[in-house]
């Protein structure tokens, strides 16, 4: 196997004591976990529409894909990304927002990254190889960015003091010819397919707020709906014989984590006020990143040789895998099609269907090995 999980022309890697000092300024006790581990990676990328800031993405090696935590920080000052527009917000109001023609792509294309709206589900596609999909519905989408990409507009209004963008939009799943206003103050409202606004400014916000507003109604939303599986049932039954802590985390995109035995993290938009086929999907892995904790099923050390590490987290990746695809069968004969759709949707349609159609061991390291980015060989 062979590694290439970043793009370093678009990141640059941190000096170890800066990752250091940058890891103390933000952890929080309450979730020390998230901070405590054999081996963490900091990365950080200019953001050339935040006066002197950088977005850095936080990387724990202790699990590949790297769980991360995202901030928005200038060294000094640092600024979790919660999921919502409001550390945006934050920032624009202390002054720190420089938008021109040069830049008003890359802060659309930041905003669309690192925020969710769940009753407001726009993304904007400022580059058609960068796109939110995959699976069977993907090469349809792809050539409609492709169409409206092809016919992209910016035009600067001084008497609104704004900018008009004609762009691809991604609205409620489907790809259409969006037309965006952003003010030179940073608020972003879609114009057509309909008139949207996208920043409220109505939320004070701490900078390094780690706590789900909706933690309790979301596990608990979560849990009614995994123990319709009889195998997701199990595994919950199993981590709460003995007390283990799942807790509910702010943050950018679906990314889950159990650093031991005893606790684990899943993280969701904070915006997101209820269940989701994510979550579902999150929390099926992660109880049983758990129950390997309890078969003393260990990660490897980040720091021993790199393809031992890989084949090593390969197979612990897969045996995840093969878990939640019994899960999410058992969950669509119980009626909920939207989970396996959204699994698959996820980038593991091919390795689904490898599972259903009982492939050889070796043939599905290999999808999964191409979904992680390294290379398997035999």
């Amino acid at each position: 196997m062979s590694e290439a999980l970043f793009d370093e022309n678009d990141w640059r890697l941190v000096p170890t004591y800066e990752t250091q000092k940058f890891i103390e300024d933000v952890k929080n006790d309450e979730f020390i976990d998230l901070f405590n581990g054999p081996g963490y990676e900091l990365w950080a990328k200019n953001l050339r529409f935040f006066d002197g800031y950088e977005h850095y993405l936080l990387c724990n090696k202790a699990v590949i894909p790297y769980f991360t935590l995202e901030y928005v920080s200038n060294g000094e000052d640092h600024y979790f990304l919660d999921g919502s527009e409001h550390p945006l917000e934050f920032l624009i109001g202390k002054g720190a927002l420089r938008l021109n023609e040069r830049n008003i792509l890359e802060y659309l294309e930041f905003h669309s990254d690192v925020t969710f709206y769940p009753y407001r589900k726009v993304k904007f596609i400022t580059d058609p190889t960068n796109t939110p999909y995959s699976g069977a519905s993907a090469m349809g989408h792809h050539f409609k960015t492709l169409k409206y990409h092809a016919k992209m507009e910016m035009e600067y209004s001084d008497s609104d003091q704004c900018f008009f963008i004609t762009m691809p939009v991604v609205y409620n799943g489907e790809t259409v010819k969006g037309r965006v206003q952003v003010l030179k103050t940073g608020e972003i409202n879609i114009l057509e397919p309909t008139n949207i606004p996208l920043m409220d400014k109505t939320r004070d916000h701490n900078p390094l707020d780690y706590d789900h507003p909706h933690e309790q109604e979301l596990l608990q939303q979560n849990l009614e709906i995994l123990q319709h599986s009889a195998e997701g049932k199990r595994l919950y039954e199993t981590i709460d014989s003995y007390g283990a802590k799942l807790r509910m985390v702010s943050g950018v995109g679906g990314n889950a984590f159990a650093p031991n035995a005893n606790t684990a993290f899943i993280v969701a938009p904070e915006n997101v006020e209820t269940y989701s086929p994510y979550q579902i999907i999150a929390m099926a892995g992660v109880f049983r990143a758990l129950e390997h904790h309890l078969m003393d099923e260990k990660r490897p050390d980040p720091f021993d040789d790199i393809n031992e590490v890989l084949e090593r987290h390969c197979a612990l990746n897969l045996d995840i895998l093969l878990k939640i695809c019994i899960i999410v069968d058992e969950l669509q004969e119980a009626g909920f099609d939207d989970i396996l759709r959204k699994f698959k949707e996820s980038g593991f349609e091919e390795l689904y269907s490898a599972y259903k159609n009982e492939r050889p061991e070796s043939e599905m390291v290999r999808i999964l090995g191409k979904h992680m980015g390294v290379k398997v060989v035999d």
